[in-house]
């Protein structure tokens, strides 16, 4: 990886990382520990493109309006079909679920990224 393509993803994911946190100060905080699923994202290869997938569809569900709702993320040139489709299937996960996942999120991207915390 290019030293532009590591200054452009850690931009993407600090940008998520706001969104993020702003979709989270709309809702209650998480209930109970959170030790596991945290503990999974820490060694997670592909956590970059999770954060910007699960950003793109809490953006997609905090901007749907009745007159321009939109259903799912829409699919993404220059990605494999798998991905596509995954991005595709987060729409069906409960608001709760999707509170969580982006909590867990934050908290991985504080913890690898602690600048992002200082701001």
């Amino acid at each position: 990886m290019s030293v532009e393509q590591c200054m452009d993803e850690r931009l993407a994911l600090r940008i998520c990382y706001d969104e993020l946190r702003q979709f989270l100060a709309s809702m209650p905080p998480p209930a109970g520990a959170r030790a596991a699923a945290r503990q999974k994202l820490s060694h997670l290869v592909q956590f970059a493109e999770l954060t910007t997938d699960v950003c793109d569809d809490v953006v997609r569900r905090t901007t749907n309006t009745h007159k321009n709702e939109v259903l799912h993320l829409s699919q993404k040139e220059g990605i494999e079909p798998k991905r596509n489709k995954a991005r595709q299937m987060m729409a069906n996960i409960p608001l709760l679920w999707m509170r969580d996942l982006s909590s867990d999120i934050v908290y991985e991207l504080g913890r690898r990224y602690p600048e992002f915390t200082e701001a």
